[in-house]
């Protein structure tokens, strides 16, 4: 056995590297976050993100549904008091459970698959990593879209009040559309997240290190210091994201809900649907929404990024004091080889 002193001297060590103030100097210095973070923790804070996102910004998304499918322009206000007078208050809320099912996996899928991008390709300091983290982002978003869109579709039309509930949503689809109905929003869903996400990401990097986020996440109870600064930066990006984007969402939101009618896209793809709005309604046609998506964007984005953050970095520090038993012997045995 090594002197208590030792110990110790050994245990003052370890502590004062769990302060952030001593760098790592050997194979013993294990309180370091990596890239060896185990996948379950980015699913389950990517879960998480999701559930919060979606369920939390659910009422606002409802009416920007209404407004974006309706053959003729309507206000929030008009399109909130007409889900009101007809679905009631339960309304606002109807396909709630669909997309929070539809969440779970897709959330996991886009930041598991995101800090797998990132670790290899996020990498060096210089002017094209706006782009790379962008890029990064992109990709993560083709896996969460490939998993959410049929969600999605099903959600969508639930919140006009169609069908009975979401079962007899997707068997009505099923029949007259078969499977091609619950993807063919796919493309243009991925035409408006992909952008979306990537602006989200890039900005909310470069916000982060501008800001110093992650030296703040190295100060004591660093995971409450940094948290507001997580949300405020990803509330940036989806402000901006959201805005540049409305164009791609008035039309996805088209298609997925197939209005009737000369104004609707009853047929053909995004140039088509695109070009009826604005021989329609003009230009202002494809912004319409434009300030409740900024209104969802805005926390959506703050909420995801914000709490799959705080919850990744909070399962991190519980895994390592779970762990502390299993690694006190290195921590001892350190004095003896210096």
């Amino acid at each position: 056995g090594s002197h208590p002193a030792a110990f110790l001297f050994a245990l003052a060590q370890h502590r004062c590297s769990m302060t952030g103030h001593e760098e790592p100097e050997d194979p013993f210095e294990w309180e370091v976050r990596d890239s060896s973070t185990p996948f379950w923790q980015h699913a389950a804070a990517g879960s998480c993100a999701g559930v919060m996102e979606h369920v939390s910004m659910y009422p606002l998304d409802t009416v920007k549904t209404h407004m974006q499918a309706s053959p003729v322009r309507i206000s929030a206000s008009e399109a909130t008091r007409q889900v009101l007078q007809v679905q009631g208050a339960r309304g606002m809320m109807r396909g709630a459970a669909v997309i929070g099912a539809g969440c779970v996996p897709a959330h996991a899928g886009f930041f598991g698959s995101y800090e797998l991008v990132v670790e290899r390709y996020g990498g060096a300091e210089d002017s094209n990593r706006p782009m790379r983290m962008a890029a990064c982002g992109g990709i993560a978003t083709t896996v969460h879209d490939s998993i959410l869109t049929p969600y999605d579709v099903v959600k969508q039309r639930l919140q006009l009040g169609r069908h009975s509930g979401a079962w007899d949503c997707a068997m009505s689809m099923w029949r007259l559309e078969g499977f091609r109905g619950f993807y063919r929003s796919l493309p243009v869903a991925l035409a408006t997240n992909v952008p979306y996400n990537g602006i989200v990401v890039a900005c909310n990097d470069a916000l982060r290190r501008k800001l110093n986020v992650d030296e703040k996440m190295n100060s004591p109870n660093g995971i409450l210091a940094a948290a507001p600064w997580h949300f405020l930066c990803a509330g940036v990006g989806g402000a901006v994201a959201g805005a540049l984007t409305t164009p791609m969402d008035v039309i996805k939101t088209r298609l997925q809900t197939r209005v009737p009618g000369p104004a609707g896209c009853a047929s053909g793809g995004i140039l088509g649907c695109a070009a009826s709005i604005a021989r329609t309604q003009g230009l202002r046609g494809l912004f319409r929404g434009l300030v409740p998506r900024v209104l969802i964007a805005t926390p959506s984005a703050a909420v995801s990024w914000g709490t799959y953050e705080t919850v990744r970095s909070a399962l991190g520090e519980f895994s390592s004091s779970w762990s502390m038993e299993d690694r006190i012997p290195m921590v001892i045995a350190r004095p003896l080889f210096h």
